[in-house]
């Protein structure tokens, strides 16, 4: 009796450390996994709002397994470091522009006159389209996963002066404008009428205000008017170029995360990603008219004019950014295209 007491109170003892074990290693009881996420624009922009949205879903839907600790408004570094940091592994996920000094393929989206709809833009800038995955081999190949890209808007010329010629590709604009130091943003420009000149983005409110420029290509109505309509006093929408940030991710803290817990968060960001295309022509037409109501006046471009400024610009523009992005690449492309 007594050797029988001894061996149910071991096999009691036995029972009661594997169901504490057991306990200890289910997926509700372990320490949640804390990504650091990184955002260049401010809380008052719809892609800082949308990180907020897909922070809401995934830590709701993983049941508090991931944690997206957020950092808007470049607190954790502009976007080049913010890449460089999500390679190493310091910063885990992001909603930046895409810096094309680790790869020139990065810039493909930015190819002119790519698609003159954000419906064409959303197809070229999404999954299983020729774009998007060269965008998605470059990103793999530097150690970074692609989510998904998310569509900020058509660009803009925001103006201190009026130009010359504003519907003519190629007609002098008499305007210098601030160009990024891309190929394809200074070739766009150049092709256009414009002379360019590159000026580092955070001197460009005060370059157009000292007169160091006319003005600048680079953003969308919604920036233009929260960040130049001090200094602009004309707007046209060329609708040339198409500003776009991509939601990523480093290829080891992804492979850590479980793949029940990467289809919630591709779910969320797929969600806001096909949402900010459709929300761009809704917000390009809602901040042209709060620039026209204060004050700045819009040079619309008639649907003919258009075309034909399109048509210039790709027989133009292309070529030159062969020798940038190799003439294979660009073919291709341009077959996707028809």
């Amino acid at each position: 009796m007594v050797r029988k007491s001894i061996a149910y109170r071991i096999l009691g003892i036995f029972l009661l450390g594997a169901v504490f074990i057991s306990i200890a290693i289910t997926p509700s009881s372990a320490k949640p996994l804390t990504l650091k996420v990184a955002g260049i624009s401010a809380p008052e922009y719809r892609g800082t709002k949308s990180l907020f949205a897909i922070k809401e879903v995934v830590e709701k839907e993983t049941e508090g397994r991931i944690i997206l600790d957020l950092f808007p408004a470049n607190q954790l570094g502009d976007y080049t470091q913010v890449f460089e940091e999500i390679r190493r592994g310091t910063i885990e996920m992001g909603l930046i522009f895409l810096p094309s000094q680790f790869d020139l393929m990065l810039e493909v989206g930015s190819l002119p006159f790519l698609a003159g709809t954000g419906e064409g833009m959303q197809k070229q800038l999404s999954p299983g389209s020729v774009v998007y995955g060269i965008i998605e081999k470059s990103l793999d190949k530097l150690g970074v996963n692609l989510l998904r890209i998310y569509g900020d808007g058509f660009v803009g010329v925001g103006l201190a002066k009026e130009p010359t010629n504003p519907l003519k590709a190629g007609m002098p604009k008499d305007a210098m404008i601030r160009v990024a130091p891309l190929a394809v943003y200074k070739e766009t420009a150049e092709d256009l009428g414009f002379r360019t000149t590159s000026i580092p983005y955070a001197d460009t409110y005060s370059a157009i205000q000292t007169g160091v420029c006319d003005g600048w290509i680079g953003g969308s109505s919604q920036i233009n008017y929260l960040s130049f309509r001090d200094v602009i006093k004309f707007y046209v929408p060329y609708n040339c170029l198409f500003d776009q940030t991509a939601y990523i991710v480093g290829k080891k803290v992804w492979d850590q995360i479980s793949e029940a817990d990467q289809k919630v968060i591709l779910k969320a960001v797929n969600e806001q990603a096909d949402k900010s295309f459709a929300d761009s022509k809704a917000e390009d037409i809602e901040f042209q008219k709060k620039l026209a109501d204060f004050g700045v006046k819009i040079i619309p471009i008639p649907e003919k004019e258009m075309a034909e400024l399109a048509e210039t610009i790709r027989n133009t523009t292309w070529p030159k950014l062969e020798k940038t992005y190799g003439k294979e690449t660009l073919d291709k492309i341009k077959e996707s295209l028809k």
